[in-house]
């Protein structure tokens, strides 16, 4: 590529990259008043907004017309092709993250995991988990109240959830777990450490459909209505960083997809 291109782009990155130039970009898609108002109703100082306003316009991104500051060519372009796809998938950051952590198991064809991650949801149908504390409240409240299925792949033990599995099933509830190898093995350690007497995998409740695999991020479904997923931070996958409950009966569908798929493709989980 040529430099003199490289340069080009290498401007117009530079401004936008700005906060308070990047402000006044957006609010040009509508067009901006050539007015003294004009940079208090964006909520910037008239220092900040007159030193980026000539920037933009010096990079060939919006200029005036009709007593308006409105975007060039160049400029609809970069934001219609470039800019709302960038903020998309910012707001999708954590799912991308997600798809990381499942493409660098090896394990699942990329096509199917698009498929699986390719979800949209809406706002008031989710809520973000923190707290592993609480996110733990709310899945034993949720579990108490199943009255058909609860699915369950995990990448930690919680002596809580495990307990409230087993209550769970001697309901009646349909229950199967897939957890994660490298979980087994710590609890395995853990018990010979302790001198422990293992006969069967740790911790397992009987009676309840279960197998191991490698399990890329913890979640949950409930009543094929309900999801928790884990959101790994890929800095430090050891710990939990957060989760999102989700209520809706289509990602469920698709997350059990998911689900099958681990549950499929491992052995059953056995003493050894």
């Amino acid at each position: 590529m040529e430099d003199e291109v490289i340069k080009e782009a290498s401007k117009v990155l530079t401004i936008l990259s700005k906060y308070d130039a990047l402000k006044i970009f957006l609010q040009s898609v509508e067009g901006i008043e050539a007015e003294t108002s004009a940079p208090e109703k964006i909520g910037l100082t008239k220092k900040q907004y007159y030193t980026r306003l000539k920037q933009l316009v010096d990079a060939g991104l919006i200029e005036k017309s009709k007593g308006k500051y409105v975007q060039t060519t160049l400029g609809k372009i970069i934001y219609e092709k470039a800019l709302q796809l960038l903020f998309e998938q910012v707001r999708n950051a954590k799912k991308l993250q997600m798809l990381d952590v499942l493409k660098s198991s090896g394990k699942f064809d990329m096509d199917e995991i698009y498929r699986l991650l390719s979800i949209k949801v809406d706002e008031d149908n989710a809520k973000i988990f923190t707290d592993y504390g609480e996110l733990t409240n709310m899945l034993v409240e949720k579990m108490s109240n199943a009255s058909n299925s609860v699915l369950y792949a995990a990448r930690f033990f919680n002596e809580r959830i495990i307990n409230e599995i087993i209550e769970v099933r001697k309901r009646g509830i349909d229950v199967k777990m897939v957890m994660d190898r490298m979980l087994i093995e710590e609890q395995r350690e853990k018990a010979v450490k302790e001198r422990m007497m293992v006969t069967t995998v740790p911790f397992y409740p009987e009676n309840v459909d279960r197998k191991i695999t490698d399990v890329p991020f913890s979640f949950m479904i409930i009543d094929g209505k309900e999801t928790c997923i884990e959101l790994v931070n890929a800095n430090n996958p050891e710990r939990f960083y957060a989760a999102v409950h989700i209520s809706d009966g289509n990602i469920a569908k698709q997350m059990i997809g998911l689900f099958e798929m681990l549950y499929a493709g491992t052995p059953i989980a056995r003493a050894r």
